[in-house]
């Protein structure tokens, strides 16, 4: 059976699992046959998603249903537009907020020659007309931007089924950052899926998913927040960070450095920067301050450090002075709290 009859017999296959509006009858966009226009939304009868934990199929039924999804958009399953409103993200985030340079050319792409390619829909499992998104997060937030409705292929999916295919999606196209793909796989865990569906989300085996997972839990989550996706930063770097983290004294700095103007307004590769700056600076070791007498004289140096100030007298210049003052610093300390108490009277 050739390639064309395969994947014709496939889509007659699920055919039965696609939902009104999905007809042979209506040519999906980016096809060398010019597109149908999109047809209008239709009232879309609810389909409730298969429970997390309790898996009716396979995780190779699960991975073929992915395929088949993505297949049936690629071969020209039937569009329909949706208003943005009424398309909900899904519900395990695997995205960063950054509004960086390629949002930024997808919303001028979109603005000037409109949505090229449908994203992937499922009925939201527990809202009638609304929609819950497998792929095209981003495609989405520009459209309801731009005041437009939504192309897209609505499939019944499972829970199992949509983070697959949403998974997948971006693996394949390399579009999640290292540490997006280790809170997805955090995300996952935390609402019970299997390890092995978190496995065909992210297209890895056993080993590394431990590793990723290991390396996003060293971190705390406002310090990855902060930081953003980071796409420039792979595996090595982020590894570096978190063990400069787990030596680093200088918590509160670190913190100053994230709740400041410049830090905020940098592109999120440079914020990852910036903070692995922070933490590998070593702290400037503060200089003796030295205490002279009125013609020039060496009397002491004043050593300051995060807690105590030593003042260390030099007996050579001035003999007996340090005894002198230690035996002052009792009516010394009486008008320093005379002195505070007028401050605040």
């Amino acid at each position: 059976m050739s390639r064309k009859d395969t994947l014709k017999a496939m889509l007659t296959r699920r055919e039965h699992e696609l939902l009104p509006g999905n007809s042979d009858a209506e040519v999906a966009e980016n096809t060398a046959i010019p597109a149908a226009e999109p047809v209008p939304e239709k009232k879309l009868q609810h389909i409730r998603s298969g429970a997390v934990g309790a898996m009716g199929r396979t995780l190779g039924h699960i991975a073929s249903a992915a395929d088949q999804a993505k297949a049936l958009i690629a071969a020209g399953a039937a569009v329909i537009e949706i208003p943005a409103d009424k398309i909900e993200s899904s519900f395990v985030s695997d995205r960063l907020p950054d509004d960086g340079e390629d949002y930024q050319r997808l919303t001028d792409a979109i603005r000037e020659t409109g949505q090229k390619s449908p994203i992937l829909v499922r009925p939201h499992p527990s809202k009638p007309d609304r929609y819950q998104i497998a792929f095209g997060h981003r495609r989405v937030r520009v459209l309801a931007a731009l005041g437009r409705p939504v192309k897209a292929v609505v499939q019944n999916l499972t829970d199992e089924e949509l983070v697959v295919i949403q998974g997948q999606e971006n693996s394949a196209r390399a579009d999640l950052s290292h540490i997006e793909r280790g809170l997805f796989a955090l995300t996952l865990e935390e609402r019970g899926f299997d390890r092995h569906v978190i496995m065909a989300a992210l297209g890895i085996e056993k080993t590394q998913l431990s590793r990723l997972m290991s390396l996003t839990r060293s971190l705390p989550r406002w310090l990855i927040e902060a930081i953003g996706p980071a796409p420039k930063a792979g595996r090595p770097r982020w590894i570096g960070l978190s063990e400069r983290l787990a030596q680093t004294k200088r918590i509160d700095s670190l913190k100053a450095l994230l709740d400041s103007r410049e830090f905020k307004e940098a592109d999120t590769d440079t914020r990852f920067g910036k903070v692995m700056a922070a933490l590998s600076a070593k702290s400037a070791k503060k200089r003796p301050e030295p205490i002279k007498s009125q013609d020039g004289a060496k009397l002491a140096v004043i050593e300051r450090s995060a807690n105590k100030v030593n003042i260390v007298f030099d007996e050579q210049a001035a003999p007996d002075f340090a005894d002198y003052v230690a035996a002052q610093l009792s009516l010394l300390h009486e008008d320093y709290l005379k002195a505070r108490r007028d401050q605040t009277s």
